[in-house]
């Protein structure tokens, strides 16, 4: 007996186990907080979804030509992206397409709540569940909550947009544009591309943006640049299908006559006073044109020329292939020598100088000065701007690319829309007096908080 009261064995073990009892509920209580850890940072990933996915709504409200936002309201789309993330709001259930919400045990309940102040949508995701081994600290129930907010930020209206391929800068040209913005919709990684050195001056530029990447050779131009922005809407496309609807039937007297070989021309335009299409047309070399009014060009190259002088307010409409004949080319634009050109858009245009089948797209027409739908062309056409001349409203041409070689002429509206657009020359850009039907706007929607 004696042996047996002073034997030592197992009395480790003993301090073990009533070490372990402590040791165990602690290891349990870190991870049920283990769980709420990770319950927050799902919650987090569904508050942002549903924080960005408003913005987007909201953006798509503010007129930026979205597809099916608008047919849901704001709280609609920003709780089915939330749920989308495991997170839906216990008074809507499982709802909404593509949700991965289950059937919570009883004593859990989620909220998703969503609220706009502004250009910020701001969504906050929660779910209150019970508390097993915290209880000892006092906590009955605990509820994990997650907040994001999104911002709708609206760029400076672009007064130069790519609509495929990317925004060129070559040499070294110092490119003004205060009042508005640069926009490439090219998607590669140089959409917004610097070929030059440090030369290239972009610092008087409202803002510069592409859906794809920068790229630069030399300085830091692409820290200006803000990359992977959503695509600019187009305002000029409803021009495209209207103008290649047209018909010689629109054109009451058919091909124009030609035009006076004594210089000063004053060309007639449409309606004034015939209501006429100019066939195969170029303007002479050493002449001068005196324009007023719209022009509609069919078939063959426009050639302005060597010493071509070229001036007045006026709008020139190069129409699409096949429009006399079907084996026509359609018209196209060629601008080559050292011509005189000093061509300013009307600030709106009447029905009385298109025909009516354009009737309704006359709000398009407002400032516009060239539009050529030429088919692509990779040598595309060049614009040459110099201290005499000077292209003063809206450039549009869709389908083949632009190169700008400058103008010192500043209006209140001067824009190009291209399929591609290499900017080499000192430019000067400013959309701040074209109508609002023909200004791009861009917005973009990012998180400010997460």
């Amino acid at each position: 007996m004696r042996k047996m009261l002073r034997c030592r064995r197992g009395s480790v073990a003993f301090a073990t186990v009533a070490a372990m009892v402590p040791l165990v509920g602690v290891l349990a209580l870190g991870t049920e907080a283990g769980s709420w850890y990770v319950t927050k940072q799902h919650a987090q990933t569904a508050a942002d979804a549903a924080a960005f996915s408003g913005g987007l709504w909201l953006a798509c409200s503010q007129g930026t030509g979205c597809s099916d936002q608008a047919s849901q309201t704001l709280d609609y789309r920003a709780k089915e992206f939330a749920a989308q993330n495991a997170f839906c709001d216990s008074a809507d259930g499982n709802a909404y397409p593509g949700s991965k919400c289950t059937t919570h045990p009883s004593g859990i309940a989620q909220a998703v709540t969503v609220a706009v102040a502004g250009n910020f949508v701001t969504a906050t995701v929660s779910q209150q569940q019970p508390a097993y081994l915290a209880k000892i600290l006092g906590l009955s129930t605990v509820n994990i909550r997650a907040a994001a907010t999104a911002e709708v930020r609206t760029l400076a209206n672009p007064c130069v947009l790519t609509l495929h391929d990317p925004l060129s800068f070559q040499g070294s040209p110092t490119v003004q544009a205060q009042n508005c913005g640069l926009a490439s919709n090219s998607t590669a990684s140089g959409s917004v591309s610097f070929t030059g050195n440090t030369g290239i001056d972009v610092s008087k530029v409202g803002s510069i943006s592409g859906q794809g990447g920068c790229t630069q050779t030399g300085g830091n131009q692409c820290s200006k640049a803000i990359t992977y922005a959503p695509p600019v809407p187009n305002p000029l496309s409803g021009l495209d299908s209207a103008i290649s609807a047209l018909k010689p039937a629109d054109f009451p007297d058919g091909a124009c006559p030609n035009p006076p070989t004594t210089s000063p021309i004053a060309l007639p335009a449409y309606g004034s006073p015939n209501k006429c299409y100019y066939d195969s047309f170029s303007f002479q070399n050493n002449k001068t044109y005196n324009l007023s009014g719209v022009y509609f060009f069919a078939n063959g190259q426009i050639n302005i020329q060597g010493n071509t002088t070229i001036t007045g307010t006026a709008t020139l409409i190069l129409l699409p292939p096949n429009f006399v004949r079907a084996s026509d080319k359609g018209a196209s634009l060629n601008i080559s020598g050292n011509p005189t050109i000093q061509i300013t858009a009307p600030a709106s245009i009447t029905g009385t100088q298109v025909p009516t089948a354009l009737a309704s797209v006359l709000n398009l027409m407002s400032n516009l000065l060239i539009y050529d739908p030429e088919p692509y062309s990779k040598n595309g056409i060049t614009l040459t701007g110099n201290s005499t001349n000077y292209f003063s409203g809206i450039t549009y041409v869709p389908n083949t690319p632009v190169t700008y070689q400058g103008s010192t002429q500043s209006t209140t509206c001067t824009q190009v829309i291209a399929y591609a657009i290499t900017l080499s020359g000192n430019s000067n850009f400013d959309n701040s007096g074209c109508s609002a039907s023909v200004k791009p706007t861009s917005k973009i929607v990012r998180l400010v908080s997460s």
